[in-house]
């Protein structure tokens, strides 16, 4: 029997999900606004006049930051990032879960790095209005605090797989009914 999670590991699941949510609607929306423009700008093969849709590009770049970086942690979550083992499976159990350690370790050093640098911008990029010059002047800002909250999100669940490894308390499985499962 698994040892019943701690409320921040659920509370942290629960975020993730939500996040994920957040992604896919932005995958909907990207899809939407790229059909749209491509049928906007093909009209005139039916005779009508045609043009691309205005800021369509800078929408569907903002909308690609925030469906990669708030799906990364819940990818995480469920262990569905590539990941080569070639040597690990070959190790005592011991240097496996030292592996697996020294794995989140730096996970979540890169993520707090990214995080560190990604925060700073995304706050000094809202307070001057920051935007992307074009037919339509599209804020930046909206991109770089998605960038910012999902490697934030994505290091503090690296840092709960680390202590996961020692303590299963901190361990939460996303995974569905019916998934394969993952060590």
């Amino acid at each position: 029997m698994q040892p019943k999670p701690l409320p921040i590991a659920a509370l942290m699941l629960r975020l993730n999900l939500a996040c994920a949510f957040l992604a896919g609607i932005a995958l909907l929306l990207m899809m939407a606004a790229g059909t749209a423009d491509i049928i906007g700008s093909n009209l005139n093969w039916i005779g009508l006049s045609s043009r691309p849709i205005p800021g369509v590009f800078e929408f569907i770049g903002t909308m690609m930051v925030v469906s990669v970086f708030m799906a990364v942690a819940l990818g995480q979550v469920r262990r569905v990032h590539i990941k080569v083992e070639l040597i690990v499976h070959m190790l005592p159990s011991r240097w496996q879960k030292a592996a697996e350690a020294m794995h989140h370790v730096f996970a979540c050093v890169f993520f707090v790095m990214i995080s560190w640098a990604a925060w700073p911008a995304a706050i000094h990029s809202f307070r001057v209005g920051e935007f992307s010059a074009g037919l339509i002047n599209f804020p930046i800002w909206p991109a770089r605090a998605f960038l910012a909250f999902g490697a934030t999100l994505m290091a503090l669940q690296c840092a709960f797989d680390l202590l996961g490894v020692f303590n299963a308390r901190f361990r939460v499985s996303a995974r569905r009914p019916g998934e394969a499962a993952t060590v």
